[in-house]
C-alpha cells in the first residue's frame, strides 16, 4: 500500500508568518485535526453533514484468522528482552510489558510503540505498504534505563494529537507531549507520580468536564522474597498479631490458630486532567471513593495491580472503573461512577465471585442481549499434568473463608466469564462457556474475529519460568544456602520455562465458545504479554500486536475477507478521539451490536481508536448510532458495507435517554410475613470421607403446603435442620401468617429434617418429616417423625435404617383410596456413594406397615434425591419417578402391586446425572405427565469433560469401615482416567498413596488405577453423563429427553415446582437454584438466583428474568412449593435457604385462574394423584396432578390453580384407580370444589 505524505507544520518558521497568535493556534489546531484522519490515497472521501466515509479496500478472497508477519517482512526486529539475573534480583519484572498503537505523526497509518524491560523502549512509524521504521530516537521516546511495563496513546492536552503515556517499575507514570509530527516532549509539570511499580493505564473523561483523566495501577516496585535479610515478625499484642514491617504486611489467622503473612501491593491513582495534560491525584479518602455501604475508605487500597479499564459497566453513560488485582485478599475493584462526582464499590450481590490473581478484563455484549458482560483472565492450565503440579494458588480451607454467606464474593482460581443479567447483576459462567482455563493468561481481548456478529475472545499466554511448579518449589524449600544472586539465577533456572501457546476461542452464539487458535492461525508459541488491536493496513479490520518476552513481537495480520463497518470517531476538543463514547450498529450480521471507544484499558497496553462491526452482508443498508461522552448523540443513516466511517462529534445533537417504561414484577417479596431463617448446625463431612466432593449434612430444608388446622385455609411448614425447631406459620386468611405455639414441637431436633408431607389421618393432617441419621450414623431411631398438630403429639414410630431419610412421596399405589409412603435412602452414612436404601410403607388403617415386598425391589435402589408419584401411562396408578444422583431418573411400575422398574423401557436409562429433584407436569398440553427433573447443569469444572462419562471410584481404602472416594474424568492427552484431586489431598486421604508418588509430576501422568494399585482391583465405579436439568416428554411408552433453557444450566437445581404462574394457560416451572458446601479445590455454585421458565404449552420454555419475576434469592435455595395462600387465584410461591432467610413471594401480576380442591375418599381427601382438566371452547387444558411430595423434599398446596385462555366450561379429573368424571363449571366461578363423583360446588364467585 502507498503511504500518503502529510507536510509537517513549520514550528522554526519566523513569527511574523504566524500572526495573529489566535489565528495561528486555530490554523494549527485545524491541520493537526485533518492530518489525524487523512489515510492512504486509495481512500477516497465522501463528506456527508456530521460525517464522512470511504470505501474499505477489503480483498474479494481471504479466511477468517490471522497470519504472523516476520520481522524480515515488516521491518519490526522488537524483541523485549528480560535476563535471568534481572528476572531474580525481581521477580515482578517477570510480569512483562504491552504495546500501545496509535497515529503518532497524523498521516492516517497506525505505528506502534513497544515497551521494554531491558533496553530502550522503540516506537516504529508504518510506513503503509506493511513495513515499519523505527523512529524512536527522532521521536525522543526510548525511556532507557528503566523496566518499561505500560503504554498508552491519548490526547492529554486536547490538541488533537497523540501524546504518548509510559508506565515503568519503580519510576511510576511519565508523559511526552506529541508536537504533531511525531516527536515527543517529556512533560516535567505533569504532576504524575514517579515512583511505585506501575502497570496498566486506562484513560477517560470520569468528571465530564471534556479532558481525559488517567487511572495507573501499580503493583509493587519488588517484593519481600527479593529483599535479602528482611525480616518479618509477628507479635501477640492486645489480642491482635502485630507484623513487623506494618507498612508491607497484614496477618490472617487461619482457624488452626497459625499466623499466615500477606505482602501488601502498592495504591493505585486516579488522576484528574487539568485539560493541559497536568495531573492531580484524587484522595482514596475525601470521600471520592465509597464502600458497598456507601462510606468513604478509611485508608487507600493497598492491592496489587495489573490492569485496568474505564467502561460503561452499568450504561449511565458515565465510564466506570474496573481494576484486576493479582493474589489472594487483594479482590478486583469495581468502581461504579455516581454522577461524575464519585465512585462507589459496586454491590455485593451485583458480582458473585472473582478471578484471584486476574490479570485482564475485557467488555463485551457476548450474546447480543444489549448489555455488556466480561471476562477476567487468570492462570488455570488447560491439561491435566500440568494443573497437578500447579495447586499452590489454591485457597486454603485453614483459612476459614465465609463461603456459605451469600453476600459473600469469593476469589476463584480460575478465568470468570460475568453475564450481565440486565438489572446490574451477573451470574458467573465462565465453566458453562468453556473459557475458565486458558493457563497462565496476561490479555484477553474480545473481538469478531470472523465478524459473524460476535466477539471471539483472544488470549496471551506464558511465563518466564514456572514458577508455580509444586515440585520444584518444594525442593527449594528444603535448600540451605546464602541468599547471593548467584544462587537466585540458579534456583530460577531450576523451573521449567512455561511456553504455551496463545489462545482463541469463537463464540458460538449459544454463551458458549470452541477454541480455534491452530485453525484462525493464533496458537505460536512463547511468552506473550500485551496485545493490542488496530488496523495496521487500512482494510477496516483489526490486526494484533503482541509483546513477546525474549522473542520477536508478533504482528497478526487480519484476513478475513467478510464485510464489515469500521468506525472511528472525531470528537470535541480535548477528548478528541471521542473516548467513553458507546457505538452501535444495526440492521448488520445481527439485529444490533455495540462497543465503546476506549484508551488503554488492555493489559499494559492500548488499542488505536478504532472500532469495526459485521456487517453480514454487501446489501445490507444499516444505521450507526453513537452516545457520546457529552450525552449527545449523533445518528448515520444508509450506512454500507465494507467502509470506514469517521463520525464527527461536531454534529452530534442533544438526546435525552427515553424513561424506560417500569416493568411491574409477577412476585412481590413479603418474606417479613413469616420471618423464618433455616437452622443447621455445621458438620464436617469432609473429617468422615475426607475426598467427598461437596458436604451431604446441608441438603435441607424441606417445605410444605397444607391445612394443618382444618380452617380452609393452606398453612405453611418449614423443616430446619439439626438443632432447631420444626416450623409451623398459620395463615389468618389476610394474607399474613402466625407462627404456631405448639410446646411440644418446640424441642430442637437431634437430627436434619428432609422431606415434608401432609397426610390427613382420621380427619386430622398428620405432618409427616424425614429425619436423616446421615451425621450421627446411627441406624435407630425413626426414619421419619408424625407431628399431629390436633393431638399435639409425635409418633417416632416409623422404622429407621442404615440409608439415611432423604425425600418423602405419599400416592395411591393401589387405586384403592389409601395412601402409600415412599422413604427415600438419600445415602449411607460415610459410605458415599454407595448405594442407598429406601422403603415403601402402606396405609393399615391409620397407621403405617412396612411393604416388606415392594422395600425389598427398594433396596440399594442408589441415592435418591427426589420422589414423586405420577400416572405416566393413564391408567389410573401412578408411577414412582426417582431422581437419583450417580443414575438415572427411575421409574417403577405398578404391576399387580409391585414395583417393577421400567426406566430403560421407557428410554431414561441412559441419562446418567447427579439428579436432585423430579417432579411431572403437563407441558406439550397433551394430557400426558411429562417428567422434569433439575441436575448439576453446565456450569461445572466437569462440563468440558464430558465426552466421556465423569466417574467416581470408591472402597474402604483405609480398612477403617468408611469408603473413600476419588473422583476422576478421562483425560484425551494421556487416554487415562485420571483424578480431579491433587496429590496432597490425595496424601492426606490415602496415605498410601505417598509411598508411589514423591512428585506431582510422576502423580500428574498417573491414571486412578495406577494411584490406588492393589486397591483398584477392589474399587467399585459409577458414571454420569449428563448433567443437564432436563424435560422428558412423554411420548406414550417412551421419552423424548431436551435439555432445559441454558439459564437453567447456570446453577444447580433442586426444587422443580410446576405452576401456570402467569396464568395464559399453559404450565409453567420454578427452580431453586445454588450450592456452595464444595470442597476447596472447586468453585461454588451461585450462578442462580431462582428461576422461573415460561412454559409455550408446546414442552419448551423460556427463562423469565428475575426483574420480570420478581424472584431474586442469591443463596444456596433448597425446597420451594406452590400455593395460592390467599386465594386470589394466582400461585405465590416459597422458597427456602440452607442457613438462609426463607423467602415468600405473594404473586401480583398473574391473570387470576380458577381454584380447584378436590374432595376424595376418607384415606385420600386430597384426591392425590388425581389428574384434572379445563376444557374452554373447543381447547382443553393441560393435565394437572395432585402430588403430595415431589419437586426437592416439598409439598405444593392440594388446592390447584388453573388458568385458561377462553371461558372455562367444564373440568375432567381421572381419580386414582382410573374412575373419569366431567363437571361443569358456571362462567362466574372463582373456586370450586368436586367431589369423587363429579360433582362441582362453587366455593367463591
Amino acid at each position: 500500500m502507498k503511504r500518503t505524505s502529510v507536510s509537517p507544520i513549520r514550528t522554526n518558521a519566523p513569527a511574523e508568518d504566524w500572526k495573529p497568535g489566535w489565528l495561528r493556534g486555530a490554523f494549527l489546531l485545524w491541520l493537526v485535526l485533518t492530518a489525524l484522519t487523512a489515510t492512504g490515497d486509495e481512500l477516497k472521501w465522501h463528506s456527508v453533514h456530521g460525517y464522512r466515509w470511504s470505501e474499505l479496500p477489503v480483498p474479494a478472497e481471504g479466511k477468517i484468522g490471522f497470519t504472523l508477519l516476520s520481522p524480515a517482512a515488516t521491518g519490526i526486529f522488537f524483541t523485549n528482552q528480560l535476563s535471568d539475573a534481572r528476572a531474580a534480583q525481581n521477580r515482578v519484572l517477570q510480569n512483562g510489558s504491552g504495546v500501545a498503537l496509535g497515529d503518532v505523526d497524523g498521516d492516517g497509518w497506525c505505528d506502534i510503540y513497544f515497551c521494554r524491560l531491558e533496553g530502550p523502549n522503540v516506537l516504529y512509524r508504518n510506513l503503509g505498504n506493511g513495513k515499519f521504521d523505527d523512529i524512536t530516537q527522532a521521536a525522543g521516546v526510548a525511556c532507557d534505563g528503566q523496566f518499561s511495563t505500560g503504554a498508552a496513546f491519548a490526547d492529554i492536552d486536547g490538541d488533537g494529537v497523540l501524546d504518548l503515556m509510559v508506565n515503568c517499575i519503580g519510576g511510576g507514570t511519565r508523559a511526552f507531549l506529541n508536537d504533531g509530527r511525531g516527536h515527543f516532549t517529556e512533560m516535567q509539570d505533569a504532576r504524575l507520580v514517579r515512583k511505585f511499580g506501575s502497570t496498566s493505564m486506562a484513560l477517560a473523561d470520569v468528571d465530564g468536564d471534556g479532558d481525559l483523566d488517567l487511572y495507573v495501577t501499580n503493583y509493587r516496585t519488588d517484593t519481600h522474597k527479593d529483599i535479602p535479610g528482611l525480616k518479618i515478625e509477628a507479635k501477640m499484642a492486645d489480642g491482635k498479631v502485630a507484623i513487623t514491617p506494618a507498612n508491607r504486611f497484614i496477618a490472617l489467622t487461619p482457624q488452626n490458630g497459625a499466623v499466615e503473612v500477606i505482602e501488601k501491593g502498592e495504591r493505585d491513582f486516579l488522576y484528574l486532567n487539568d485539560g493541559k495534560g497536568r495531573f492531580a491525584p484524587v484522595s482514596w479518602t475525601a470521600g471520592s471513593f465509597l464502600d458497598e455501604d456507601g462510606k468513604p475508605l478509611s485508608a487507600p487500597p493497598t492491592d496489587w495491580g495489573l490492569s485496568v479499564m474505564f467502561r460503561d459497566i452499568n450504561g449511565d453513560g458515565l465510564p466506570d472503573i474496573y481494576v484486576c488485582n493479582d493474589f489472594f485478599y487483594w479482590p478486583d475493584r469495581i468502581w461504579i461512577n455516581d454522577s461524575a462526582r464519585r465512585f462507589r464499590a459496586i454491590p455485593r450481590p451485583a458480582v458473585r465471585n472473582q478471578s484471584l490473581s486476574s490479570m485482564a478484563v475485557d467488555f463485551a455484549d457476548i450474546d447480543r442481549d444489549g448489555y455488556d458482560d466480561f471476562f477476567v483472565a487468570e492462570m488455570l492450565n488447560r491439561d491435566h499434568q500440568t494443573r497437578q503440579r500447579h495447586r499452590e494458588n489454591l485457597i486454603h480451607k485453614e483459612w476459614n473463608l465465609p463461603m456459605t454467606d451469600p453476600i459473600f464474593r469469593p476469589e476463584v482460581t480460575r478465568n470468570t466469564l460475568q453475564l450481565n443479567r440486565g438489572d446490574g447483576t451477573y451470574a458467573e459462567i465462565a465453566q458453562l462457556s468453556g473459557v475458565a482455563f486458558s493457563d497462565w493468561t496476561w490479555s484477553a481481548i474480545f473481538l469478531d474475529v470472523d465478524l459473524d456478529g460476535y466477539e471471539d475472545l483472544l488470549l496471551t499466554t506464558g511465563h518466564h519460568y514456572d514458577v508455580q511448579d509444586t515440585d520444584t518449589l518444594r525442593e527449594l524449600s528444603k535448600l540451605r544456602e546464602p541468599d547471593t544472586l548467584e544462587n537466585r539465577i540458579k534456583n530460577l533456572r531450576r523451573f521449567p520455562r512455561l511456553d504455551t501457546g496463545k489462545l482463541v476461542f469463537r463464540n458460538q452464539h449459544d454463551l458458549s465458545f470452541a477454541e480455534m487458535s491452530a485453525p484462525w492461525g493464533f496458537n505460536t508459541i512463547g511468552v506473550s504479554h500485551g496485545m493490542a488491536l488496530a488496523d495496521l493496513d487500512n482494510d477496516g479490520d483489526l490486526d494484533v500486536v503482541v509483546n513477546n518476552l525474549n522473542q520477536a513481537a508478533g504482528i497478526y495480520r487480519n484476513e478475513t475477507a467478510a464485510p464489515r463497518v469500521a468506525v472511528r470517531l472525531k470528537g470535541r476538543p480535548p477528548n478528541t478521539r471521542g473516548i467513553g463514547a458507546k457505538i452501535w450498529l444495526y440492521a448488520g450480521a445481527v439485529p444490533v451490536q455495540s462497543q465503546e471507544m476506549i484508551c488503554g484499558g488492555r493489559y499494559l497496553s492500548c488499542d488505536d481508536t478504532m472500532r469495526v462491526f459485521a456487517a453480514g452482508s454487501l446489501t445490507h443498508e444499516m444505521r450507526i448510532e453513537v452516545r457520546w461522552r457529552s450525552g449527545n448523540r449523533s445518528v448515520v443513516n444508509g450506512v454500507r458495507a465494507n467502509r470506514v466511517y469517521e463520525i464527527d462529534e461536531a454534529g452530534a445533537q442533544p438526546y435525552q435517554e427515553p424513561l424506560k417504561p417500569e416493568t411491574r414484577p409477577f412476585f412481590r417479596e413479603v418474606s417479613e410475613r413469616i420471618d423464618h431463617r433455616h437452622h443447621d448446625e455445621t458438620f464436617d463431612d469432609f473429617a468422615r470421607q475426607r475426598l467427598l466432593p461437596r458436604r451431604l449434612s446441608q441438603l435441607g430444608p424441606g417445605v410444605a403446603w397444607c391445612d394443618v388446622n382444618g380452617d380452609g385455609w393452606e398453612d405453611l411448614i418449614v423443616g430446619s435442620g439439626r438443632g432447631g425447631r420444626l416450623s409451623i406459620f398459620l395463615n389468618d386468611g389476610k394474607g399474613g401468617f402466625k407462627a404456631a405455639d405448639v410446646p411440644e414441637f418446640a424441642q430442637p431436633v437431634a437430627r436434619d429434617q428432609t422431606g415434608i408431607v401432609a397426610w390427613v389421618k382420621d380427619g386430622r393432617t398428620v405432618l409427616l418429616v424425614g429425619s436423616a441419621n446421615y451425621e450421627d450414623g446411627l441406624a435407630v431411631g425413626p426414619s421419619v417423625r408424625q407431628f399431629d398438630l390436633s393431638g399435639k403429639v409425635v409418633d417416632d414410630s416409623l422404622p429407621g435404617q442404615m440409608s439415611s431419610t432423604g425425600p418423602l412421596a405419599l400416592g395411591d399405589f393401589h387405586g384403592d383410596g389409601h395412601l402409600c409412603l415412599f422413604v427415600g435412602g438419600r445415602v449411607i452414612p460415610g459410605r458415599y456413594p454407595e448405594a442407598a436404601s429406601s422403603m415403601f410403607f402402606r396405609d393399615a388403617g391409620g397407621r403405617w406397615e412396612l411393604d416388606a415386598e415392594n422395600t425389598k425391589r427398594l433396596a440399594r435402589v442408589g441415592l435418591v434425591s427426589g420422589a414423586v408419584w405420577s400416572d405416566l401411562d393413564g391408567d389410573g396408578l401412578p408411577e414412582l419417578i426417582l431422581a437419583c444422583e450417580w443414575g438415572p431418573v427411575r421409574v417403577f411400575r405398578n404391576h399387580s402391586g409391585r414395583l417393577t422398574e421400567a426406566t430403560e423401557e421407557w428410554g431414561l436409562a441412559k441419562y446418567y446425572g447427579w439428579w436432585n429433584g423430579v417432579t411431572a407436569g403437563d407441558f406439550d398440553g397433551d394430557g400426558k405427565m411429562d417428567i422434569i427433573a433439575g441436575n448439576w447443569g453446565r456450569n461445572t469444572k466437569y462440563q468440558w469433560y464430558l465426552e466421556q462419562p465423569t466417574r467416581i471410584f470408591y472402597g474402604d481404602f483405609r480398612r477403617d469401615g468408611t469408603a473413600e472416594v476419588v473422583e476422576a474424568s478421562f483425560d484425551p492427552d494421556l487416554k487415562k482416567i485420571v483424578p480431579w484431586r491433587d496429590l496432597k489431598a490425595m496424601t492426606m486421604a490415602l496415605p498410601f498413596v505417598q509411598e508411589k508418588f514423591q512428585t506431582c509430576r510422576a502423580y500428574g501422568r498417573a491414571s486412578v488405577q495406577e494411584i490406588l494399585g492393589d486397591e483398584a482391583i477392589r474399587a467399585a465405579e459409577l458414571k454420569a453423563n449428563t448433567l443437564d436439568s432436563m424435560v422428558f416428554l412423554n411420548r406414550g411408552g417412551r421419552f423424548e429427553a431436551r435439555p432445559l433453557p441454558v439459564e437453567a444450566q447456570f446453577a444447580p437445581a433442586f426444587a422443580v415446582c410446576v405452576g401456570d404462574y402467569d396464568g395464559d394457560g399453559d404450565e409453567d416451572v420454578f427452580l431453586s437454584q445454588n450450592f456452595f458446601d464444595v470442597e476447596v479445590e472447586t468453585s461454588r455454585y451461585d450462578a442462580g438466583r431462582g428461576l422461573w421458565l415460561h412454559g409455550n404449552g408446546h414442552g419448551d420454555f423460556q427463562a423469565v428474568p428475575g426483574q420480570e419475576s420478581g424472584v431474586r434469592i442469591y443463596g444456596e435455595q433448597r425446597g420451594a412449593a406452590l400455593c395460592d395462600y390467599d386465594a386470589d387465584g394466582r400461585v405465590d410461591l416459597v422458597v427456602t435457604q440452607n442457613s438462609q432467610e426463607t423467602k415468600l413471594y405473594h404473586n401480583e401480576g398473574a391473570k387470576p385462574g380458577l381454584r380447584v380442591r378436590l374432595k376424595g375418599p376418607p384415606g385420600n381427601p386430597n384426591g392425590v394423584g388425581s389428574v384434572m382438566r379445563l376444557k374452554q371452547g373447543r381447547r382443553i387444558g393441560p393435565a394437572r396432578e395432585v402430588h403430595s411430595g415431589g419437586g426437592y423434599w416439598s409439598q405444593d398446596s392440594a388446592v390447584q390453580v388453573l388458568a385458561a385462555s377462553e371461558p372455562v366450561t367444564q373440568i375432567w379429573i381421572r381419580w386414582p384407580g382410573g374412575k373419569t368424571t366431567t363437571g361443569d363449571v358456571p362462567v362466574d366461578a372463582r373456586e370450586i370444589e368436586v367431589d369423587i363423583d363429579g360433582k362441582v360446588k362453587v366455593l367463591r364467585q
